[in-house]
C-alpha cells in the first residue's frame, strides 16, 4: 500500500501571509520556523523583514520625549 505523505509546513505559510503579520510576529515565527528546521520559511520571514522599515530604537524614543 502506497502512503501519500502531507505536505510541509510551509505550504501553509505564503509570503503574503506572512507579510500580513506584524513584525512581532513575523520574528516569532521566523523562531518557530528555525527550531523546526523550515529553511523555507525562515527565509520568507527574514526577506519580510528585511524589507520593512525599522522602528526607532529605545534609545531614540527617550531622547525625543526629553526634548519636548
Amino acid at each position: 500500500m502506497m502512503r501519500l505523505v502531507k505536505p510541509g509546513r510551509s505550504a501553509v505559510w505564503t509570503k503574503e501571509r506572512i507579510d500580513a503579520l506584524t513584525s512581532a510576529e513575523v520574528r516569532q515565527l521566523r523562531d518557530n520556523a528555525e527550531r523546526l528546521s523550515e529553511t523555507d520559511i525562515v527565509a520568507l520571514c527574514d526577506e519580510i523583514l528585511k524589507a520593512r522599515p525599522r522602528g526607532a530604537s529605545a534609545k531614540t524614543v527617550k531622547a525625543k520625549r526629553a526634548v519636548a
